[in-house]
């Protein structure tokens, strides 16, 4: 009885210091002089697509669009052209992106200039794939699938990669003509993995020493169909990527901030990060990558 007494009263004092923390925010924060904001994800093999905004103050709800920048790309040093712009502050140009290629952008607008730079990488492709078809359970019982990435590695270059997979549910010839669903990472035990310190398949050769090293990624996947009584899986879409310096920070950071910012404060208190930018004289990320793709088949997948 003491001890059940004891239980009330401590659910109401946890519940009164909750409720008696709400108070509504009616502070006014300070305008703060806008600042250019660049934004591009280079990929290798396409044209260089550019974002132009203004930074935005604590209440606004969207970034102030620039529709009327002079926006120029440099390949290698050398001036190749000015951007044209195509709509909802994006600029795009006609040079195609290849790998090893040195790239600045240079934005003007308003007496402001920022200048951001990033070299693509050189595009890798995977020594092997290995699909594990029962990797462990998750907390529930399901069963997880696993899939091994051995990668080849310069122990003299400090390289950086990330894994997306999807599971394929219509598949076709053409890999933009798919309706494919990613897959959620789980049980996150490859030591490369958890050095990283992120639930995140973004990962770096920093650990490794050998000429060669394997990643390997437990997952559920998503597009699944019962046929003769046994759980089919569909074909997986692989998409490796060798990402520079600057694509591994800013997905970092962006984690972090987003996993800070959405908090509910309860459970999980709220932790500012500040987001990436390698943008001089303004804001935002300029970054690159190369991909290779290819479909993995599980035994007795459907598609």
């Amino acid at each position: 009885m003491i001890v059940r007494v004891v239980e009330i009263l401590f659910l109401i004092v946890v519940g009164t210091c909750l409720f008696s923390c709400r108070k509504v925010v009616t502070h006014q924060f300070p305008d703060y002089p806008q600042k250019l904001t660049v934004n591009s994800i280079v990929k290798a093999g396409e044209p260089v697509l550019v974002n132009v905004s203004l930074t935005g103050n604590v209440n606004d709800v969207s970034l102030p669009l620039v529709y009327d920048a002079d926006v120029f790309l440099y390949v290698n040093g050398c001036f190749t052209e000015a951007l044209d712009y195509e709509g909802s502050g994006y600029y795009s140009s006609i040079v195609v992106a290849n790998e090893n290629d040195s790239l600045e952008c240079v934005v003007a607008y308003n007496g402001d200039t920022a200048r951001c730079r990033c070299v693509v990488p050189q595009k890798e492709i995977p020594l092997g794939f290995n699909y594990i078809e029962n990797a462990g359970v998750d907390d529930y019982g399901e069963v997880l699938l696993g899939l091994v990435t051995t990668i080849s590695n310069d122990v003299s270059l400090r390289k950086y990669y990330e894994i997306i997979i999807y599971t394929i549910e219509n598949y076709t010839t053409t890999i933009n003509d798919l309706n494919a669903c990613g897959v959620m990472l789980m049980d996150i035990t490859d030591p490369i993995i958890k050095n990283e310190g992120l639930p995140l398949p973004l990962f770096s050769n920093e650990k490794v020493s050998g000429e060669n090293f394997s990643v390997t990624l437990k997952f559920l996947p998503q597009c699944q169909c019962w046929i003769g009584g046994k759980m089919q899986t569909r074909p997986l879409l692989v998409r490796f990527r060798a990402v520079d310096e600057n694509y591994y920070k800013f997905t970092r950071m962006h984690y972090l901030y987003s996993e800070g910012r959405y908090s509910d404060g309860i459970v999980d208190n709220p932790v500012m990060f500040n987001a990436y930018s390698n943008v001089e004289n303004g804001y935002g990320v300029f970054a690159a990558y190369t991909e290779y793709v290819d479909t993995i088949y599980p035994p007795d997948c459907v598609y």
